[in-house]
């Protein structure tokens, strides 16, 4: 008998295994390939922290990095670790390009500020990603920004 539920989860895990990699197969389709990142991966200068991506365009990410078509975006930010009792969330406009990873940070006067800003940190090209067929693919997919 446990021989036969092997067999079930066994096809049943081929079959998640195949849906998997056909929505793989989609994503690497699918538009844009764009990115916004509230954590870089390195060490970041003085007075700059990790933030939380929120939302972009009203549009909630319970984590990043998000992947955003070409065009302007609204995106809402929160410090990633606060200790102040004050609200943490920021609005950023963006005018996002093509093909583009951007590293977005909060820039403090000191470590003991409250207050904070927006800012990116870096950008950098996505590779293997061709900004002229990434803005046709936006421009077929219901991700497109007006």
């Amino acid at each position: 008998m446990s021989f036969g539920k092997a067999v079930t989860v066994s096809a049943l895990n081929m079959a998640a295994l195949a849906m998997l990699a056909a929505l793989g197969g989609c994503q690497s389709q699918m538009a844009p390939l764009s990115f916004l990142n509230g954590n870089p991966e390195r060490p970041l200068p003085n007075h700059e922290y990790p933030v939380r991506i929120v939302a972009v365009d009203h549009a909630a990410y319970p984590r990043g990095p998000v992947q955003v078509a070409p065009g302007q975006h609204t995106v809402l930010l929160q410090l990633a670790r606060s200790t102040s009792r004050i609200p943490s969330q920021k609005l950023m406009t963006l005018d996002v390009a093509a093909c583009t990873r951007y590293y977005i940070v909060a820039k403090k006067d000191s470590i003991m500020e409250a207050n904070w800003e927006p800012m990116i940190l870096d950008r950098e090209s996505v590779g293997g990603c061709k900004p002229e067929e990434e803005i046709k693919k936006a421009a077929a997919s219901s991700v497109v920004s007006s």
